[in-house]
């Protein structure tokens, strides 16, 4: 689809991957706010879409996302929508079917000028998320990684909020697939996402990085992610919080 407004050098079309395993609670925040992160660049002469990938869902996940794309499609600044499913309830093998599926569709672009995006469906991204992102990647940057916060620590012990963000703070370049973009030519040249269970973020930055990759690590447009403690991936965000909360009980009992 071909878009009026500002052209770029570098960048003719993005797209965001987002996988989704049974998250009917913040399963519609999340796509309220990526919503609003696409309508910012819609006068953008760019391409767009967004791919949902439903992996292994029990819940009611997919009846929302059919819900909000209903809503949704007949406005102009909304982004095209495909939905895929998986039985393989994996995130690793989610994100990837999902960058499967956009590059397919962009088959005849070069994919040197495709931007990629990934968040998750307990995560809001905010308005200027892939604005950031796209200005980066006209800066000719191939990885951007984006910093997280969270709105809710209630469903943690009293203090992991504060001893979490003394220690996040201390990191100088944290990874998270809920804010990570990259060019898609690298992101073949890679091998892309690999179909593990945990940590396929940080496999595909540390192929980047390895291949020379240009990286920006990025502060200023934090997305708002869960603290649940209902992991869907095993080593993953809820399981660092709860690695934080064994350490403040180990300090309080000695």
């Amino acid at each position: 689809m071909s878009r009026p407004g500002k052209a770029f050098a570098r960048t003719r079309a993005l797209g965001v991957v987002l996988p989704v395993h049974n998250e009917e609670d913040l399963l519609g925040a999340a796509l309220n706010s990526l919503q609003d992160t696409f309508t910012l660049i819609c006068n953008w002469q760019i391409d767009y879409q967004l791919v949902i990938v439903l992996d292994s869902c029990t819940d009611s996940s997919a009846p929302i996302v059919e819900q909000w794309h209903h809503r949704r499609r007949t406005k102009s600044n909304s982004p095209e929508v495909t939905v895929v499913t998986s039985e393989r309830h994996n995130v690793g093998f989610a994100r990837g079917l999902g960058c499967a599926t956009l590059l397919d569709t962009w088959n005849r672009l070069d994919p040197a000028t495709i931007w990629i995006a990934t968040t998750d469906a307990d995560s809001r991204v905010p308005k200027e998320w892939l604005k950031a992102q796209v200005l980066q990647h006209e800066l000719g940057v191939d990885l951007w990684c984006g910093r997280v916060s969270v709105g809710d620590w209630s469903p943690r012990l009293m203090g992991t909020g504060e001893q979490w963000q003394r220690e996040y703070g201390e990191e100088a370049d944290p990874i998270h697939g809920t804010s990570l973009g990259c060019n898609a030519e690298l992101y073949l040249a890679s091998g892309g996402f690999r179909p593990i269970e945990s940590s396929e973020d940080r496999d595909l930055c540390r192929s980047l990085q390895a291949m020379g990759a240009v990286i920006h690590f990025d502060s200023s447009v934090p997305v708002v992610t869960s603290a649940r403690r209902d992991a869907r991936a095993p080593l993953g965000f809820a399981h660092a919080l709860c690695k934080v909360e064994e350490h403040l009980e180990m300090t309080a009992f000695g």
